[in-house]
């Protein structure tokens, strides 16, 4: 398994540069391909669909949590019942995600009252294929899931590379030939479908995967309902916080706003997804130690070590962007879009919180200590959405992105860490401690560089890449100077012997 692990932190690493390559050539093409307004149009109807997803009700989080604990029996009866139990759930909510598609198609001008009648006749076309495309992801996250809790992430993470190496594989072709928005959803509607066909068949022959769909227990699914429910109500909040905004923004102001403000969330999303590149790999284990008999200095550990790769990780990303976040941005997709790089900022600055202590959402769920986090984090978020209609008359789309980073910064930076600290167990001064180790020199590091930036005109892609490799070089030599610890440094040499030898 520390193959997997090792390997899928590898192949992560290598897809994620591979979605943000991507996405950087792609989107300035489909920007230009549909126009701001058709775009705007496009992340409009797709914030609106993507309030479905809270149908899975919070059954993706409870899965590998629930097989866990059914694999610690070893019974292959008792994992085939989960796997019955889950794939029926998983069926009938696809099933209600069609039925919302269809109300949603005869009441589209809830999308609001900004847009020509054109726009509604594009919108009900990307609907209904979003919504399909929607469907089908349901029935396909058990066979995701039943993988990570195999803890099977390579091929995971080969197949998400191929998909994303056709993307714009098939999407530019159809842009340049004029189907616009919709043969981009029709494009990844059929990939929804391939990778749920590769997905099966490797579960079924590979991992000889087993369901019963004759299995259903009353009592394990009232359990389950009250289990979920909490993680449903954490989705909301995700849903509010991610969604909401390109909503209101697209009622109160306009398609325009919906595609400058979706430039910066889009930055934002590359970002925050980094931030599950690792964590990811250790969610198996922190629900072995949470669900287990292991202390809390054990889980503090695991925490910890993840949460300071991120932290080196986001560290990067965030100092970069703030120096040479507007050229990038202007170079990328224009001047029109200068408004992005501010919000990208203030987005980047909210997800950074949440993205250093990732893992710390799975060990609350695992030990079925979420309930009050999500309690909190939809009142704050409901505050959140208040807050943005006034704030989006009053500053636009910088004033959503405010009212996201008050709302984290209150919910995920004061109440989350008080709550790991007193009721789950983990030691947030410790972990606080290591961030900050690092933290400082890179805020000196941006502070200099900012300075030195004055002198110096980035307005070619040449020199921004240069820039990007210098600063990435002292960056990482300084981290290996003054931010790695000695057995961090010894790992670190002994995975490079290895590299060299290969």
């Amino acid at each position: 398994m520390k193959k997997q692990i090792s390997g899928g932190i590898v192949l992560s690493f290598f897809s994620q540069i591979i979605t943000i390559i991507v996405g950087l050539v792609y989107t300035p093409i489909m920007i230009r391909a549909l126009g701001q307004s058709e775009y705007g149009l496009y992340q409009l109807v797709l914030s609106v669909v993507n309030y479905l997803n809270l149908m899975n009700l919070g059954f993706n989080g409870a899965y590998i949590r629930y097989y866990v604990l059914a694999k610690s029996k070893n019974d292959d009866e008792e994992v085939a019942n989960v796997n019955g139990l889950f794939m029926k759930v998983f069926l009938v909510i696809a099933t209600l995600c069609l039925c919302a598609g269809v109300f949603l198609y005869f009441n589209i001008r809830i999308l609001g009252t900004q847009l020509t009648s054109s726009d509604y006749v594009i919108a009900k076309k990307l609907l209904i294929i979003m919504v399909i495309n929607l469907a089908i992801s349901f029935p396909n996250s058990l066979y995701v899931a039943f993988m990570s809790a195999n803890e099977r992430f390579v091929y995971q993470k080969v197949v998400g590379i191929i998909v994303n190496i056709a993307i714009p594989i098939l999407n530019i072709p159809l842009l340049y030939l004029g189907f616009g928005s919709v043969g981009v959803v029709s494009a990844s509607l059929f990939l929804t479908i391939v990778r749920l066909v590769l997905n099966v068949w490797y579960c079924y022959s590979k991992l000889e995967m087993k369901i019963n769909l004759h299995f259903f227990d009353k009592h394990i699914f009232r359990e389950l309902l009250g289990y979920t429910f909490f993680i449903f109500l954490s989705d909301i909040v995700d849903q509010l916080n991610s969604n909401v905004d390109k909503f209101l923004l697209g009622r109160l102001t306009g398609t325009i706003a919906v595609a400058i403000y979706s430039v910066g969330y889009n930055l934002k999303n590359y970002y925050t997804t980094v931030s599950w590149i690792v964590p990811e790999m250790f969610v198996p284990e922190a629900n072995r130690l949470a669900i287990g008999d292991s202390n809390e200095k054990e889980l503090t550990n695991v925490f910890t070590k993840v949460g300071e790769f991120n932290n080196y990780l986001m560290l990067l990303v965030l100092s970069g962007f703030l120096l040479i976040g507007r050229q990038f941005v202007t170079l990328w997709v224009g001047k029109e879009y200068d408004i992005s790089y501010y919000a990208t900022v203030i987005l980047m600055i909210s997800g950074y919180i949440p993205a250093v202590q990732t893992l710390g959402v799975n060990i609350q769920n695992a030990k079925n200590m979420h309930r009050i986090r999500s309690v909190v984090y939809f009142f704050v978020a409901c505050i959140n959405v208040i807050a943005s209609v006034f704030l989006i008359k009053m500053y636009g789309v910088i004033g959503t992105c405010l009212g996201t980073l008050l709302a984290t910064l209150f919910g995920h930076g004061i109440f989350m860490n008080y709550y790991y600290h007193c009721k789950i167990g983990l030691n947030i001064s410790v972990f606080w401690k290591k961030m900050f180790k690092w933290i400082i020199p890179v805020g000196v590091l941006t502070v200099i560089c900012k300075l030195l930036l004055q002198f110096i005109n980035i307005d070619s892609w040449i020199k921004l890449i240069s820039f990007c490799c210098i600063y990435g070089c002292i960056y990482i030599v300084m981290l290996y100077i003054i931010g790695l610890t000695k057995e961090q440094k010894v790992i670190t040499k002994q995975k490079m012997k290895v590299l060299l030898k290969k």
